[in-house]
């Protein structure tokens, strides 16, 4: 996998539009979300079906969440990057499998390919998608090859509260 690049834009955070945040307490403030959603395990299911859990981090600029899934088991690592970017990168056992970089200018947390321009496409979607709960991840295959399709030009996961 190439170096981290960031997107070429800086990162939208609604709270710091909203209530004048600094951009890095904001990118400190969604690791913290993020993990958050997964202080308990978290199952999911979709394009892989297993378990989430937070490891380590708490209110820095880091964290590390664990998971089993019937695709492999590994680690997401989540860190604010110089940029404010919030870079999460996904190992399979100690394998850097894929890359992103998340921005949270709403309710849905979005994410982009390294190096994109950051835009989202004509619909107004990012490339990839989290659901302002965490219930939902989304990602559209054709900006981050790699992405295994499963048919229909995405990658999605879900969590398993019916």
């Amino acid at each position: 996998m190439n170096p981290p690049t960031p997107p070429s834009r800086t990162p939208h955070y609604g709270d710091n539009e909203t209530y004048g945040w600094t951009v890095r307490d904001c990118a400190v403030g969604l690791i913290e979300t993020l993990s958050s959603w997964c202080r308990r395990p978290l199952e999911f299911k979709g394009a892989a079906n297993g378990r989430v859990w937070h490891f380590q981090g708490d209110f820095t600029d880091r964290a590390q969440l664990l998971f089993t899934s019937d695709k492999g088991n590994g680690r997401i690592e989540l860190e604010v990057d110089p940029s404010n970017w919030v870079k999460a990168e996904v190992f399979v056992v100690d394998d850097l499998v894929f890359r992103c970089w998340i921005e949270d200018p709403y309710e849905e947390k979005e994410f982009y390919p390294d190096g994109s321009d950051g835009k989202a496409n004509s619909e107004g979607d990012a490339p990839g998608r989290i659901s302002k709960r965490g219930r939902w991840l989304q990602i559209r295959c054709a900006d981050f090859p790699g992405a295994p399709d499963q048919g229909n030009g995405y990658w999605d996961l879900e969590d398993t509260y019916d």
